[in-house]
């Protein structure tokens, strides 16, 4: 399979900056990955990565925050993440071998792609990344074209307190007892060996089509599982 490119407009190198409120929404990582692991124009699939390098700082957007809080589910079991419930205090009591956890950061910074078309057709344009996307036979490809990073990330527990009418109160855990009596650790096991974690991203499916490389609708981040 050979892999062309079709012609769009580049971007613009606008320095208007965004409103936080441009931010989209991003899906939760089942587990956080250090920054240089996840970067925005990256292609993916389930057996392999590739981080295109034609991709100019004015490709991007940055919108950053002071200070970020994200009340999660975790999977007992395995530790995973398994859904974001945004910034709220109140929770519905979770299911069978699930329980809340936290993410609290210093601050975030949300990077995003000005024209996700346009900057497809720039990384794909490299003889590197056409041959890698050549390569992609099995299962689909996708183009990461947003990531949360949060700087100085800590990831705890969360103690639910019942405060009435199915409602409970997210407390963020120091330490508790296990039903057991036995002390047990606060934090959640994420290890990234990095200051800062990206624990969201969108992805858009990559279409090959007759050759031709076009941008797809958006699709879970099951390439870093």
């Amino acid at each position: 399979m050979s892999v062309s490119i079709t012609t769009s407009n580049l971007p613009s190198d606008g320095n208007t900056p965004l409103s936080p409120s441009a931010i989209p929404d991003l899906k939760l990582l089942p587990t956080p990955l250090a920054s240089s692991a996840l970067p925005v124009g990256q292609l993916a699939s389930k057996s392999s990565k590739h981080n295109p390098t034609t991709l100019e700082d004015r490709d991007y957007d940055d919108i950053g925050t002071r200070w970020y809080k994200d009340v999660i589910l975790v999977s007992t079991p395995t530790g995973r993440f398994t859904a974001s419930l945004g910034g709220i205090h109140l929770v519905q009591r979770p299911g069978e071998g699930e329980e809340v956890g936290t993410i609290e950061a210093e601050q975030q910074r949300v990077r995003l792609l000005k024209d996700p078309s346009a900057a497809l057709q720039k990384a794909v344009s490299a003889s590197d990344a056409k041959q890698w996307l050549e390569e992609q036979t099995e299962g689909d490809v996708g183009f990461v074209v947003a990531t949360r990073e949060v700087t100085n990330a800590s990831y705890k527990r969360a103690r639910l307190v019942d405060v009435g009418n199915g409602n409970w109160e997210v407390v963020r855990e120091i330490g508790a007892e296990t039903k057991g009596g036995k002390r047990r650790p606060s934090g959640l096991e994420v290890q990234t060996g990095s200051k800062s974690d990206v624990v969201g991203v969108l992805v858009r499916k990559v279409i090959v089509e007759g050759g031709n490389v076009t941008l797809g609708a958006e699709i879970d981040a099951e390439f870093w599982n």
